[in-house]
């Protein structure tokens, strides 16, 4: 009879079997991968044929737009926009649970809204196709739900590599981006996704790489100063790019809820318009990229296609429909990269390299200021070339970019969309050891709430409650939160002014039920006494709320758990 397996090996069955997985995770990733940039092109071709009138260019994107408003609206509302944040929240808010419909409906409305002319990429669409596969996949095989959780960014990673065929570049993403952690510990499995993505996709569609680069070479040392202007040129068309693509996102979503089905047709009409100018900035538009990589493209297209390209991704996305901003940073980054080298091949006093370099090192350089992955920009970028030489002029240029691109936006664009849905991801900087006290413990979740439609002297006569801390607001429409010492102090000033408009000058000091100690803390002193306690899921959702009362009690009640341990 043998013996029971030890806890060691027990965890080492264990992870051979989530490598197993992994592997299988990244085989349907990267099929998944190719049949949807398979089928996007079909579509494509199909409704616009070779060589498209102006009448069809300006109505199938309106038309189309029709349809999947209708299905983003009703049918698949998490289909919407990029992917990748929805990918982010899913990993660290949701436990890795992505529903089934979730990749089912990024995969048709992504063919349709791309395939019909949007200016959008499909990189991210596949990045959450990949990560809901290797979810559903987990959960139907029952596997823990922390390995489930594991899987998404696998999954992730798998598909990248397909889309981009770039599996080390894939894998850096997932870390850099999806987990926030260079360090991370599943490592292992991404690669073993990503290559196992990419052994299916060149199977299927050849080992062909996605861009034909002519070799490159840095012919002046001085070059580095043209390299170091592009990475400036290209921080502030990154911050151009993201604060156009917030400020339209926000316009469209204060439009009426009722106009929210219409609203990718309406997006779909202004790409229709902006398709009989140039057809050139429909879809993903590799090809284009491509002639800029090679010197096919004169000047003055390269600056109109830049900008056009800005605008109709900010139209297309902002507008909600389904795709990503990946292909479109790399468009954009390559037009004005080989704009700005051709500027330099003509006026530099010095010899210099063909503009089809500094296109490249542009492509990269607004893939950082864009979505801030440097570490992933480079290895991209070097992936295409298979040139060291690339290394330091793309090294140079990313870090000033990201460096302008950050000291201008402190949120980078995917966290500042989430926060646009008021959800709120947690940082390095933020997050608790699992020992560690929280806001969840130390809150109060037995909370009095005041109608914001109250005049200031009716709510305090109509407070019972002696505790001195009130939320403003509703549970699921917080507002604020305060203490009877400042409904006191307005009250002499204003007595009938509405309880609504006095907190409205309040500052928006708040934690997340999982911010450790020192935080809460930190932020409780910066308030009046009082902290509220939002979900990181919904910014409008109040947990509960912490005062100096509250933490006095989550510290006995603490130290009561531990006496008791100890006995």
């Amino acid at each position: 009879m043998s013996a029971p397996a030890t806890p060691r090996q027990l965890r080492l069955r264990e992870n051979q079997l989530f490598l197993v997985l992994a592997i299988l995770v990244g085989v349907l990733a990267g099929l998944s991968a190719v049949l949807f940039s398979v089928s996007i092109e079909q579509v494509s071709r199909r409704l616009f044929g070779l060589a498209p009138s102006r009448a069809r260019l300006f109505l199938i994107p309106p038309m189309v737009s029709v349809a999947t408003g209708i299905l983003l609206a009703k049918v698949f509302p998490d289909a919407r926009g990029s992917g990748v944040p929805q990918t982010e929240s899913a990993y660290h808010l949701a436990g890795g649970q992505i529903p089934a419909r979730v990749p089912i409906g990024k995969f048709i409305t992504g063919v349709l809204c791309i395939g019909s002319g949007h200016s959008m990429g499909r990189e991210g669409p596949s990045v959450q196709i990949g990560a809901g596969l290797a979810s559903t996949i987990g959960r139907w095989l029952q596997v823990p739900p922390q390995r489930v959780r594991e899987l998404v960014p696998v999954g992730a990673a798998g598909a990248l590599a397909a889309a981009f065929n770039t599996p080390v570049a894939a894998v850096l993403f997932a870390l850099e981006e999806i987990i926030g952690d260079m360090n991370a510990s599943l490592i292992g499995s991404t690669v073993v996704a990503s290559v196992a993505s990419v052994i299916v996709e060149r199977s299927i569609l050849g080992n062909e790489p996605l861009f034909h680069v002519p070799p490159y070479r840095l012919v002046h040392p001085a070059e580095l100063i043209a390299y170091a202007g592009l990475g400036i040129c290209g921080g502030f068309v990154s911050l151009l790019f993201s604060k156009g693509l917030l400020a339209a996102r926000r316009l469209f979503r204060s439009l009426p809820a009722g106009s929210r089905i219409l609203q990718p047709a309406i997006g779909g009409l202004i790409i229709g318009g902006l398709l009989i100018v140039s057809p050139a900035v429909m879809g993903v538009g590799y090809e284009y990229v491509d002639q800029a990589l090679n010197g096919g493209l004169l000047l003055k297209t390269m600056l109109l296609l830049c900008f056009l390209k800005l605008g109709a991704t900010i139209v297309s996305y902002a507008s909600g429909n389904a795709g990503g901003i990946f292909a479109p940073s790399l468009y954009i980054g390559a037009m004005a990269g080989g704009a700005a080298g051709m500027l330099v091949h003509r006026f530099a006093p010095f010899s210099t390299a063909d503009p089809g370099a500094y296109a490249l090192v542009g492509m990269g350089t607004l893939f950082a200021g864009i979505i801030r992955a440097p570490m992933t920009s480079v290895f991209m970028i070097f992936e295409i070339t298979q040139d060291y030489q690339i290394l330091v002029p793309l090294m140079v240029a990313n870090m000033l970019s990201f460096v302008i691109s950050r000291r201008f936006q402190a949120v980078p664009l995917y966290h500042a969309l989430l926060h646009q849905d008021g959800i709120h991801l947690p940082s390095p900087a933020t997050q608790a050891s699992p020992a560690a006290r929280t806001a969840r413990d130390l809150m109060r979740t037995d909370l009095v709430y005041l109608d914001p439609q109250m005049p200031l002297n009716l709510a305090i006569q109509g407070i019972t409650d002696r505790r001195g801390a009130y939320v403003v607001g509703a549970r699921d429409q917080f507002i604020a939160a305060v203490t009877r010492e400042q409904l006191e102090r307005w009250h002499v000033s204003a007595p009938n002014d509405q309880l609504g408009s006095l907190v409205k000058e309040l500052p928006s000091i708040h934690v997340h039920p999982d911010h450790p100690l020192d935080i809460v803390v930190d932020r409780l002193s910066q308030s009046e006494g009082v902290l509220p306690v939002v979900s990181r899921t919904d910014a409008h959702r109040v947990e509960g709320i912490v005062t100096p009362d509250s933490i006095l009690v989550g510290r006995d009640r603490q130290r009561g758990l531990g006496d008791r341990v100890r006995e």
